[in-house]
């Protein structure tokens, strides 16, 4: 269970730290290109015995005797030199019911070295370290019956939680799908890097438990391997690995920084001022960006802090006044939350001048609010489609009113021309569901897709249940209050997570298509038990729905990032056109991503004893090559 250890243990551990145990070679397989790498090194760290090599070539991180209180590790020396566009680690893997579990970790060179023993980690099953990838296998979360407690697995799932973890936090954790706890399981962890991060998949057995999950900012890094596993002062388990393989990719590029900007910086809402605009820049749409993140965070806003979950809305506000919720999410009971958000099929919503509107809070509890943060990071790359427009579907709140109704007169069947040019197409909907019925209550709903509206018969339906489980490994925990029950498609502290319904099989480009939402009414049958109609007509869920077109990105131009702030009279970039508001490509031929990178391409070209150069800017999306005086430009430039 994600818990810290109690403060004894904690003590034992610290003062164990350094007990490193000799080392001892371990049966490893390897690729057969890779060469054998030096022995591992074997680490205790508490109570126990320590790790050792079984005679059938498995590697015991636990002891036979179950004891109480443990922690080791076996670490490998850096094996692949420098980063890598992908790394696949295969094991077996044996543990039993119990507590607490293990965790395979990817240490970071650059912060652990390229040799020795694994660092000291306080909890192998929150394995959350700097700079470093790791999956954490957890077996020790009990049914907890206290509906206020701080933790606790209310509804008694089982028992087996993977979690991923990047740079000192735990970004998700699943039930694993099967039973693999008493039983020798393969495992297989796949990272594999991507514009903007990596996509991760974990099997154990035949069960997947992620699939290309993307995590932000998880760049390419050298790193070497560590696996390690400890047990609670109340409960005990063992974690053996055997047959331990890591092959990697072909060498990674270092990707160009991304572009970030700045939208709100620790705004506080009260009751008086629920809401914060702010407009910013944000790069043409016809720059490339593989992917844009959005980064959101609720700070610490000590006695100022509303303890309650609350909605939370980011708006983009167009020039007609209307307002898109792009990154709906809930506040927590008063614990910080951060999230990293993908929402680059929002892009053609996100460049140019752009206002957003933040809202948290009520009007009804004086002098209480949330502090935030946003910001958006542009990763430079060519995306295989381009989202080149977003289409509002239904937005707003709907509302249940009787079982006749039941959400009905909101969603309002809607027709969409599809151009020509469209080559995918995905629906992506966030809906919470509110009300002691509607917050408590799954509800079944379908989406009818008819590709030509003028042939019904072409419909496609996609049904899916709103319904939150697991709102109780919310990796923004631990929390107060009801936090972990679960709800209609929300769970406080958290962002809401789309349906994504894609389209593209079907789709009939340059035909209009028509689209319907159906929410089928709530069956509580006529037990004594059932509420009464009155109170489920009280029932509204708080929908977004957007249709996400795509086409082939063949006029996307490569992003430059270093942006003219101001021109001085007179001078070289003046006398050249240069112009306020211009974004910088390259100089002489080179492109600068950075001042840095400027002020090195100037001196080459004054050291080749040139008098100009050509200087390429964009104006918007125009491309305009301009010549150039070499030395000073006589510019304000900033690194966007």
């Amino acid at each position: 269970m994600s818990r810290l250890l109690p403060t004894l243990l904690r003590t034992l551990i610290g003062a164990l730290a350094c007990a490193a145990l000799s080392t001892t070679a371990v049966p490893v397989a390897r690729a057969q290109d890779a060469p054998l790498p030096p022995s591992p090194h074997l680490s205790r760290f508490a109570a126990g015995s320590g790790p050792v090599v079984g005679s059938g070539g498995a590697t015991r991180l636990l002891d036979g005797e179950r004891t109480a209180g443990q922690s080791n590790a076996v670490a490998f020396d850096r094996e692949h030199e420098g980063a890598h566009a992908s790394t696949t680690l295969r094991c077996g893997m044996r543990v039993e019911k119990g507590g607490d579990g293990g965790a395979f970790v990817f240490l970071d060179t650059a912060e652990y070295g390229v040799r020795g023993p694994a660092p000291f980690v306080t909890s192998w099953v929150e394995p959350d370290l700097r700079g470093t990838f790791a999956v954490g296998v957890d077996v020790h979360n009990p049914k907890d019956d206290e509906m206020f407690s701080e933790w606790g697995n209310f509804e008694g799932l089982p028992q087996r939680e993977i979690s991923l973890h990047f740079d000192g936090r735990e970004i998700v954790k699943r039930v694993a799908s099967i039973e693999f706890r008493g039983e020798w399981a393969d495992v297989e962890i796949v990272i594999r890097h991507v514009t903007g991060g990596a996509e991760v998949s974990v099997q154990i057995g035949d069960g997947v438990v992620y699939e290309d999950y993307f995590i932000a900012g998880l760049l390419p890094y050298e790193s070497r391997l560590a696996i390690g596993a400890g047990t609670r002062a109340d409960a005990t388990t063992t974690f053996d690995v055997r047959d331990v393989s890591l092959t990697v990719g072909e060498q990674a590029a270092r990707p160009r920084p991304a572009v970030h900007v700045e939208v709100f910086n620790h705004v506080l809402t009260d009751n008086a001022k629920t809401a914060f605009e702010a407009e910013v820049d944000l790069p043409p749409a016809a720059f490339a960006f593989g992917r844009v993140i959005l980064t959101l965070d609720i700070h610490d806003a000590g006695p100022n802090w509303d303890e309650w979950d609350r909605n939370g809305h980011l708006y983009v506000v167009e020039e007609d006044g209307a307002k898109w919720d792009l990154v709906p999410f809930i506040t927590s009971y008063r614990t910080e939350c951060h999230w990293e958000v993908d929402v680059t099929h929002f892009r053609s919503l996100l460049a140019g001048k752009t206002r957003f509107e933040i809202v948290a809070g009520t009007k009804f509890y004086k002098n209480r609010g949330y502090m935030m943060s946003v910001s958006l990071d542009f990763h430079h790359g060519t995306p295989e489609l381009e989202p080149y427009r977003v289409v509002p579907l239904w937005h707003g709140i709907a509302k249940y009113k009787s079982a006749e109704n039941h959400f009905a007169d909101f969603f309002v069947p809607q027709t969409v021309e599809i151009p020509a040019e469209t080559v995918a197409a995905r629906i992506a909907t966030t809906t919470t569901g509110h009300s002691q019925i509607g917050e408590f209550t799954p509800s079944v709903r379908t989406l009818i897709f008819v590709p030509d509206a003028a042939s019904p018969d072409t419909a496609q339906r996609f049904e899916n249940t709103l319904w939150k489980r697991d709102c109780y490994l919310n990796p923004n925990r631990p929390q107060f209050g009801t936090w972990k029950f679960a709800r209609a498609g929300w769970a406080p502290g958290d962002v809401v997570r789309p349906w994504w319904v894609d389209l593209t099989p079907a789709l009939a480009p340059g035909k209009t298509a028509a689209f319907r939402y159906e929410p089928r009414p709530y069956d509580f049958g006529d037990g004594e038990d059932a509420p009464k109609q009155a109170e489920i007509n009280k029932a509204s869920h708080v929908a977004r729905s957007f249709l996400i077109l795509y086409r082939q990105p063949t006029a996307l131009i490569e992003a430059p990032t270093l942006r003219v702030g101001n021109v001085v009279d007179g001078s070289a970039a003046a006398n050249a056109g240069i112009k306020k508001g211009d974004y910088l490509a390259s100089y002489d031929g080179v492109i600068v991503d950075s001042v840095a990178g400027l002020t090195a391409a100037k001196k080459a070209a004054t050291d080749a004893g040139k008098e100009t150069v050509v200087a390429v800017v964009y104006r918007g999306a125009e491309r305009i090559e301009l010549e150039l005086a070499t030395g000073q430009m006589g510019v304000n430039l900033g690194s966007r």
